[in-house]
């Protein structure tokens, strides 16, 4: 006969158990491969900063086996980004940035604040760049920069 205290550790051992496997199989569900977001992504548009100035905005992005080549063209300044994608659960993608460069910094002079930090923020290496779903396309959380599947590879 098992003592009335060695059962209770059974059953609560028991449930742990199940909850870590019901965890990893919620973990396992929900993961993609980055391989399936392969392809190229852009948008177009234009930002309107504080002293009402337009300036045109293009980013364009190419996720290929594991690794992103991204550029970012915001007026005169251009930026050129590229890394690797660490984790892809839940149609999130997390971007670990490896090198950036902003060519035509002498043009920053006339970016506000905003853009500026969205430029260099990419930039620095190790730092990570979170692409969540918002609808068909994606969005850089840290950076505001959205991109949309433009062809399959």
């Amino acid at each position: 006969m098992i003592p009335r205290y060695l059962c209770r550790w059974l059953l609560l051992g028991g449930a742990l158990l199940l909850g870590l496997l019901l965890c990893l199989a919620l973990a396992w569900y929900h993961f993609q491969s980055s391989s399936e977001f392969n392809g190229r992504y852009e948008s177009a548009g234009s930002v309107v900063q504080k002293d009402g100035q337009v300036l045109p905005v293009s980013h364009s992005m190419l996720i290929k086996d594991g690794r992103f080549y991204a550029m970012t063209r915001q007026g005169d300044t251009i930026l050129k980004t590229s890394g690797e994608i660490e984790s892809a659960f839940a149609g999130n993608l997390r971007l670990r940035v490896d090198k950036g460069e902003v060519a035509e910094l002498s043009q920053a002079s006339r970016l506000d604040n905003h853009v500026l930090f969205n430029l260099l923020y990419s930039t620095e290496a190790d730092s990570v760049i979170n692409l969540r779903p918002a609808g068909p396309c994606l969005i850089a959380v840290e950076t505001r920069q959205l991109y949309c599947r433009s062809d399959g590879l």
